[in-house]
C-alpha cells in the first residue's frame, strides 16, 4: 500500500512540474514610444526606464516600438542601456537626442529602426558602448559639432554605419563598423576626427561628398569593396574633398589590406635603414589625397592602468593577432630578467605556422622609462628601438616566426618602486625563515 501510495506521489509531482513548465510564458518586450520629459519625468510611467536623480537614466527592460524608440527631451543626462535591446519595427528614430547638449548614450543594443541613433544640432554628446545593428542607418549626425563616437559595435546597417552631415569638429574612434553598404559616410562635414576605428567588410569603408580638412589615422580598413569613395570620381564638375590620412612621423597612418607592402627604411622620409612597421612608399587615395605612413600590420590600441592607478595607452601595429596586453607586477622569486616588485608588459601574438611576425610597440615613458628587453617565450630577441623614440614615446621594433608566442617587455633597468617592493619582500622572506619550523622546508 505504502509503495502505491508513493508511486501516485511521484507521479503527482511529475504532472505539476510539466504543468509549472508549459505555464512559464517568455519575458515580453516592453512596447511603445519612452519620453525623458525637460522636467525630468518618464512618459509613460510604467516604461522600464528608472532613474533617482534626474541625471542617469538606466534601462530595466527590452523595449519595443514600432515608431520612435526613446526620444529625450532633457540635456546633461546618461542614458545607460545595461545591455538592454530597444528594437525597432524598420521605422523611426531608435534614440531621438535632436536639440540637445551633453547627453550620453552607453550599453544599450539599437536593432531596427530606420536610424538607430539621431542627432539634429546636438553638441556634446556621447554614443558609448552601443551595439548597433540592422538600421537603416546607424548613427546620424546633422547639423552637430563637438560630439564623439567611441567603442560601439556599428554593423549590417543597410545604408550606412556613421553618417555626418553638416558636422564638424567631431571624433569618431574605436569602433568596430562592419558590414554596412557605407561604413561610414561624411557629406558637407569638416573638421572631424576618425581614428583607431576597425572599418571592415563594408561595400565601401567611407564615402565622402564635399567634406574636407578631416584627419583619418591608425584606422584598420580591412576588405572593404572600396576603401575610399570621393562622390567627385563620378562627377568631375564636383569639387574633391581633401583630408589627411596619417598622424606624421613615427606615429603613421592608417592600415590599407590591399595595399602592397614593403618595410626595409625608416625614418620621416622612409630612407634610413631599419625596419619600422610603416610601408616604405606612400598609399595613394587619388590625385588630392595619400597616407603618407600607411601601416605595415593592423594597428591595436591598450589602455594599460599604471601601478597609481593612471591609465595609458600602449599602441602596437603587427601582422600578428595581438591580445591581452597589461602591466604585470613580478612577485616571484627573482630571475635572469626580472626581481620581485618589477613592472613589465605582457601580452601575447598569434599567426599563421611557418610565417614571419613583427611588433612595433610604442610605450609611454611615463609607464615604463628605460632601455628594454624583449622576450618571446622567456626567450630575449633582438630589439631596435627606433631613432625616432623621445622623451614621450619609446617605439621598440622586433621580429619572431609565427605561432602563438607569450611576449614581455622590460626595462633594463628596475623603476624606482622596485628598490622598496624588493626590499620589502626580502624583509619578509626573513622573518618567515625565522619562524619557520625546522623541520619544514619551504620556497620564496
Amino acid at each position: 500500500m505504502k509503495r502505491i501510495i508513493s508511486e501516485l506521489m511521484l507521479a503527482f509531482l511529475a504532472i505539476g512540474m510539466l504543468l509549472y513548465v508549459f505555464s512559464i510564458q517568455p519575458v515580453r518586450a516592453w512596447t511603445g514610444t519612452v519620453y525623458i520629459k525637460a522636467d525630468g519625468s518618464i512618459d509613460p510611467s510604467d516604461a522600464p526606464i528608472i532613474t533617482y536623480d534626474n541625471i542617469t537614466y538606466t534601462l530595466t527592460g527590452n523595449i519595443t516600438s514600432y515608431d520612435d524608440g526613446i526620444i529625450v527631451e532633457k540635456d546633461h543626462i546618461v542614458i545607460d542601456g545595461a545591455g538592454f535591446k530597444l528594437s525597432g519595427t524598420g521605422y523611426g528614430r531608435g534614440i531621438d537626442l535632436s536639440n540637445r547638449i551633453n547627453v550620453t548614450v552607453k550599453n544599450v543594443a539599437v536593432k531596427n529602426f530606420q536610424t538607430g541613433i539621431y542627432l539634429d544640432n546636438s553638441n556634446n554628446t556621447n554614443i558609448i558602448r552601443n551595439d548597433i545593428e540592422k538600421n537603416r542607418c546607424g548613427i546620424c549626425f546633422l547639423y552637430s559639432q563637438n560630439n564623439s563616437i567611441q567603442t560601439n559595435n556599428i554593423a549590417a546597417n543597410n545604408e550606412v554605419g556613421i553618417y555626418l552631415g553638416s558636422s564638424r569638429f567631431n571624433n569618431i574612434f574605436k569602433n568596430n563598423v562592419t558590414n554596412n553598404l557605407h561604413g561610414i559616410f561624411l557629406e558637407f562635414s569638416c573638421n572631424n576626427t576618425i581614428f583607431g576605428n576597425n572599418i571592415i567588410n563594408n561595400q565601401y569603408g567611407v564615402w565622402l561628398r564635399g567634406s574636407n580638412d578631416s584627419r583619418f589615422y591608425h584606422n584598420n580598413f580591412i576588405d572593404n569593396s572600396q576603401q575610399i569613395f570621393d562622390w567627385s570620381w563620378d562627377h568631375p564638375f564636383y569639387p574633391p574633398s581633401i583630408n589627411i590620412w596619417d598622424d606624421g612621423y613615427p606615429s603613421g597612418g592608417n592600415y590599407w589590406s590591399n595595399n602592397c607592402r614593403t618595410d626595409l627604411y625608416s625614418g620621416f622620409h622612409q630612407n634610413e635603414t631599419g625596419s619600422d612597421g610603416i610601408c616604405d612608399s606612400f598609399y595613394k587615395i587619388d590625385e588630392n589625397n595619400q597616407d603618407n605612413y600607411p601601416l605595415m600590420g593592423t594597428f591595436y590600441d591598450f589602455e594599460v592602468v599604471g601601478f597609481y592607478n593612471e591609465t595609458y595607452h600602449v599602441q602596437v601595429i603587427s601582422n600578428s593577432t595581438v591580445s591581452e596586453l597589461n602591466l604585470v607586477v613580478w612577485l616571484s622569486s627573482p630571475n635572469e630578467y626580472l626581481q620581485p616588485g618589477q613592472e613589465f608588459l605582457l601580452f601575447y601574438v598569434e599567426g599563421e605556422a611557418d610565417t614571419s611576425g613583427f611588433c612595433r610597440v610604442t610605450i609611454p615613458r611615463a609607464l615604463l622609462n628605460d632601455s628594454y628587453i624583449v622576450l618571446v617565450d622567456w626567450t630575449e630577441v633582438p630589439t631596435r628601438q627606433l631613432d625616432a623614440s623621445n622623451s614621450t614615446n619609446a617605439y621598440l621594433y622586433f621580429t619572431y616566426n609565427h605561432t602563438k608566442h607569450e611576449v614581455i617587455i622590460i626595462p633594463e633597468f628596475p623603476s624606482t618602486i622596485t628598490l622598496p617592493c624588493l626590499m620589502l619582500t626580502n624583509l619578509i622572506a626573513t622573518l618567515l625563515l625565522k619562524k619557520r619550523p625546522k623541520n619544514k622546508t619551504q620556497t620564496f
